[in-house]
């Protein structure tokens, strides 16, 4: 990862690294190609959490806790094509979005059922976490 990346995360908690089978479960669960990025920082941290930028925080799911946390909120029944990675620590959940040319970084409240009420966030996952470090 890049000297950026990890500067964004320093103040974060941070995980023992996962594995590529880890993430290759997912993968073949879900049946989707996770990005790349996303990957790298799996790889580097299982999850990170804790605050981010000057005010914010960000939470981002173990990869061996994501099938069974997007279950509990029922994302494939509600929002088809979604998945969630992580959330802000309140009521806010972000997420992948594969039904698209390309897949983006939404957010959309927890307690949404409405596709409509995902906003994009980003089309780069180190995008997104730069843009929450600058509190965009």
């Amino acid at each position: 990862m890049n000297e950026t990346i990890l500067n964004v995360l320093k103040a974060m908690d941070k995980e023992a690294p996962a594995t590529i089978d880890m993430i290759e479960k997912v993968e073949k669960e879900w049946n989707v190609l996770l990005p790349n990025e996303y990957k790298q920082l799996l790889l580097f941290s299982n999850g990170v959490e804790g605050p981010i930028g000057d005010m914010g925080y960000l939470s981002i799911w173990p990869i061996d806790e994501i099938v069974e946390l997007n279950q509990e909120y029922a994302v494939d029944e509600f929002l088809p094509g979604i998945k969630y990675f992580g959330s802000d620590g309140a009521d806010i959940a972000y997420g992948f979005e594969f039904d698209k040319d390309e897949i983006l970084i939404i957010e959309i409240p927890f307690d949404s059922v409405r596709k409509s009420d995902a906003k994009k966030y980003s089309e780069s996952f180190f995008d997104f976490l730069i843009g929450k470090d600058r509190n965009e």
